[in-house]
């Protein structure tokens, strides 16, 4: 990867700092599957996007609300895949 590549992305202690989270919170939740690195340098180190620090903070906040990392799962991970829920509306009668 190039430098100017990995500009783009931050390793996870960068994760960790602009997310607020700790480290335990943060490998938690990768290893639920939670959270997945976007890229690996060629030294293996895990590199993440500005998306991730969103996420995290929103898997933070649905774990600090109640759900279960199961749930976050549920609905980030393999909600993905449903279709949209514009899509699985009936139509609407016209009586």
């Amino acid at each position: 990867m190039l430098e100017s590549e990995e500009k783009n992305y931050m390793k996870t202690a960068e994760l960790i700092e602009r997310s607020g989270l700790t480290r335990q919170i943060i490998y938690e939740y990768m290893s639920f599957g939670l959270l997945i690195e976007a890229k690996r340098t060629e030294a293996g180190h895990r590199l993440f996007d500005e998306r991730s620090v969103t996420e995290a903070k929103l898997i933070h906040q649905l774990s600090e609300s109640g759900y279960t990392l199961r749930a976050i799962r549920e609905i980030f991970v393999e909600g993905k895949g449903r279709k949209k829920a514009d899509e699985t509306r009936l139509p609407k009668s016209d009586s």
